[in-house]
């Protein structure tokens, strides 16, 4: 069934309103009409419109202050002025306010049944070329989506391979060294050397274990508790527990640290994995007998914290 055009005449002559509802109504028109500027911007408040034939001189408010009202309220509508005092200043006025036609009276049905047929036509193609500009911009959307998943994809197929990577490295040292003693090829007072150097590489793959976990959490919205965190006794927890790793491997530790540095709101786990990930990494990555120096700062409004 064909959808009716919607139509309201704001008029405060009765003749009108019955002649425009006559002419318009065999013609698919769903033709209401009101008497009163406020009473037709109400109407046009609460329905549903298409097109709205509005006169100039109208108790309330005006017919050339409505157009823009009724626009606010919706701007696809298509607002016709219809009036018997016309001026080429009101036809001009009635544009610049953003009326689409002008008609004077009287006017023949067919006049009226062109101008409104145009109207209603002009409505159509800006309802089209608005939904097309929308479909164009979630097309542009999804694409851009697109692109980023498969950003997405391959940095997550880079990360494997890296973890892969890292997780084999100490598996393969640890039973490369087992071979070694299994085999016989490592004397009675190196075993003990060895040995140690297996825990140290079962405890990197510790570490990266639990950094896996960490990160299954972390992707976990909910596992956040937010709360004020001290970056400088979390820091200083940190390198207590990670000083006997560091002297195993002759590394010293330097560390610059201002007590003062103000709490940040941070998930205190998340907080204390990030310290834990750049000493560690730093001992793990210095060479035998070096240094290692901390720092961690506060100025302008920014903390700052450095390995090295």
């Amino acid at each position: 069934m064909k959808v009716q055009n919607r139509i309201l005449v704001i008029d405060d002559e009765e003749g009108i309103c019955r002649g425009i509802q006559r002419a318009l109504k065999p013609n698919g028109c769903q033709v209401a009409a009101v008497h009163d500027g406020q009473e037709g911007l109400d109407f046009v408040k609460k329905n549903p419109l298409d097109l709205v034939l509005i006169d100039v001189k109208i108790p309330g408010i005006s017919g050339l202050d409505l157009i823009k009202l009724i626009h606010e309220v919706d701007p696809e509508i298509i607002c016709i002025i219809i009036t018997g005092y016309a001026t080429v200043e009101m036809a001009v006025s009635a544009i610049k306010e953003g009326a689409y036609d002008f008609l004077t009276k009287p006017f023949t049905a067919d006049t009226l049944l062109l101008a409104v047929n145009q109207g209603l036509e002009r409505r159509s193609l800006s309802l089209e070329a608005k939904k097309a500009a929308r479909a164009e911009a979630e097309a542009r959307r999804l694409g851009d989506e697109k692109a980023r998943l498969e950003d997405l994809n391959q940095a997550k197929a880079q990360f494997i391979r890296l973890v892969t990577h890292e997780l084999q490295s100490p598996v393969s040292a640890v039973e490369n060294y087992l071979k070694l003693i299994l085999g016989g090829y490592v004397p009675d007072d190196k075993e003990e050397e060895i040995l140690r150097k297996c825990i140290v590489r079962t405890e990197e793959e510790r570490m990266l274990i639990a950094d896996l976990l960490e990160l299954g959490h972390l992707e976990v919205l909910d596992s956040f508790q937010p709360e004020p965190v001290s970056l400088y006794k979390t820091l200083v927890k940190i390198i207590s527990e990670c000083r006997e790793a560091a002297e195993e491997k002759g590394l010293k530790i330097t560390l610059d640290a201002d007590p003062h540095v103000p709490d940040i709101i941070s998930a205190p786990e998340q907080t204390r994995s990030l310290w834990c990930n750049l000493v560690s990494n730093a001992i793990k990555y210095t060479p035998e007998n070096g240094g290692i120096e901390i720092s961690l700062s506060f100025s302008d409004g920014e903390i700052q914290g450095q390995v090295s």
